[in-house]
Formats: C-alpha cells, structure tokens, sequence
C-alpha cells in the first residue's frame, strides 16, 4: 500500500493512506498495571493459566488508540460500490482457524526497553501463528517489521507527522500513547498494547492477501470521504479486528482475552471523527467474533449487513 495505516490517540483515527493520504489499526495481558505507579512484574498470560484479573471500564469512544469520549451512534448511508471478493476468492474469507497455541510472553513493565521486549516477543508468535494459517491457504508468507517510536516524523510512510500507531508496506509503526491511553482502565494498559499489535498485523495480513491493494482502489475510485468509501474502510478496519480477536483468543486464556475485550469496546470511532473505523460496539463485537469462533470466515466483513459495519 502507498500509505499508512494509523492507529493512535488522535481526533481523527487510523486512517485509510491511499495514494492520497492515510490508510489503517490490540491484544491483550493479563497484568494489573498501574500508569503512576511502577507494577509488579507478573508475566503474559498464556492458554494454560487461569488467574483473575479485575478490569474497570467506562462507557466512552475512543479511536483504535484516542483519547476517549461519550459514545454516540453515527449513521452512515451504506455503499453501492461492490465490496472485496466476499467469496472463494478471498483468500482471508476461508474457513480456515488458527492453532491454539500459548503465547509466554515477558512481564509488562512501563519502561520503553520492557515494552520493546514483550512487544518484540509477541510478534514472533504473530509469525509463527499466521505463517501456519498462510501455509493452509497456500499463499506465501512474510513477516513485517515492527518500529516502536514515540516519535512519528514526516518521513515515516510519506505523511504529515502524528503521534499514532499505524500500519504501512510491510511495517507496523507502533506508538506507546497509543495503548497507554486506553479507557478501559490501567490493569487493561498490557492487553491493550498486544492488542493494538494484533490488529495492525491484521493489516498486514490484508496486504499480503491482496485485500488492502484491491480496497485502496475502490475507495479511490467511491471518493476519499464519501459514504461509500468509508464503509469500505470500516469494513476492513473491522475485519483487521476480527483478525486481532483470533490471534488473542488462541494465545491467551479467558481472562485475558477478557481483558482485550474490554479495552477493544472502548474503542471505534469518536463521537465527531470520521465514520471509518466502526462505532465501538462493532469495533468491539468484531474483535469478539474472533476471539470467540476462531474463523476467517466468520471474520468475513465484506459480506455483512451494513448494521454490523457502522
């Protein structure tokens, strides 16, 4: 893709980057992190164990990674433009589920060498894990290159400057205000951060699908901020959550993914943003399908009601 997709805390959310602007963005730990304070180190929550964790949340919006607000419910006409293949052409519509497998990951500290390393180590189970799905779909794999900054410059994927996680051509920018802003709580800080990763890779996977080449297209030739065109784009930022929710929900025991589940209703569009991420329940109940049915195809946006895409 020619540009990046965004996911961080700003006003107008991850962005779809054509070759006009800006293209698309979680996971989860089962940490009780507090931001003022320095945590105990507790380490990432695998399949295997089972300890609670207590999460508090609150009723507000919030982009893939924005500061959050009071929900509201945006009402967009759906599009006439024909939507990605919803069929066997779509390679990432097929009934194909992902291995449960752990994911052990270091403990979760606030230092920036702490998130680089558990960061660092979930994405090589984002490989291993999606190049064994890749293999069933007999397409060929590669791994992206992940860039954790807390400084997004204007040479960064050929946009202006903004201080948010993003995906673009085969790397995941991530920003740490991106997760450490979430709403749904300091305990829900970890789940965020695997999270907000889990979904940027879904990006990835979309472009190595040839998804993101053929919707960049479409929503050029629909017009950049037309109702048509951002359905398109909510529909694969939602699949892109669908994606994350399956990756979690293999890896990671109940209460984690709980936990992920919790951060991810907080988020979706702002009240006032353009309409192109979701509103939070569907950011929310897309992440869920995932976690829950474990199914590309059941993760399959592109053949949904406009109702489950707004």
């Amino acid at each position: 893709m020619t540009g990046p997709h965004r996911s961080g805390p700003r006003p107008a959310v991850l962005a779809l980057a054509l070759a006009l602007g800006a293209i698309f963005g979680v996971a989860v730990v089962r940490i009780v992190v507090s931001i003022g304070d320095e945590p105990e180190p507790q380490p990432m929550a695998s399949t295997q164990p089972h300890v609670s964790v207590t999460v508090t949340t609150t009723v507000s919006a919030v982009r893939t990674s924005f500061v959050p607000t009071v929900t509201t419910t945006t009402t967009v006409v759906s599009t006439t433009v024909p939507p990605i293949a919803s069929n066997a052409t779509n390679p990432l519509t097929q009934p194909v589920s992902m291995d449960r497998n752990g994911c052990p990951l270091p403990p979760w500290t606030k230092t920036d060498e702490g998130m680089a390393v558990l960061l660092t180590a979930e994405t090589k189970c984002l490989d291993d894990s999606w190049r064994l799905v890749f293999d069933q779909l007999k397409l060929p794999f590669t791994a992206p290159k992940l860039v954790l900054t807390d400084k997004v410059t204007a040479e960064d994927c050929g946009r202006p400057p903004e201080q948010n996680s993003f995906y673009c051509e085969g790397t995941i920018y991530l920003v740490p205000s991106s997760y450490l802003t979430t709403n749904a709580g300091s305990a829900a800080v970890p789940a965020a951060a695997v999270s907000l990763l889990a979904h940027e890779y879904g990006h990835h996977l979309q472009q190595l699908s040839g998804t993101l080449q053929v919707v960049t297209a479409q929503i050029r030739d629909a017009g950049v901020g037309t109702p048509a065109a951002l359905e398109l784009s909510r529909r694969t930022e939602l699949q892109a959550q669908c994606l994350s929710g399956m990756f979690v929900g293999t890896h990671f025991d109940g209460p984690s993914t709980a936990a992920a589940r919790t951060d991810n209703y907080t988020r979706g569009d702002a009240p006032g943003a353009l309409p192109d991420h979701g509103t939070p329940k569907n950011f929310g109940d897309w992440f869920t399908v995932g976690a829950q049915r474990n199914s590309l195809q059941d993760c399959n946006t592109w053949s949904a009601p406009p109702d489950a895409v707004q």
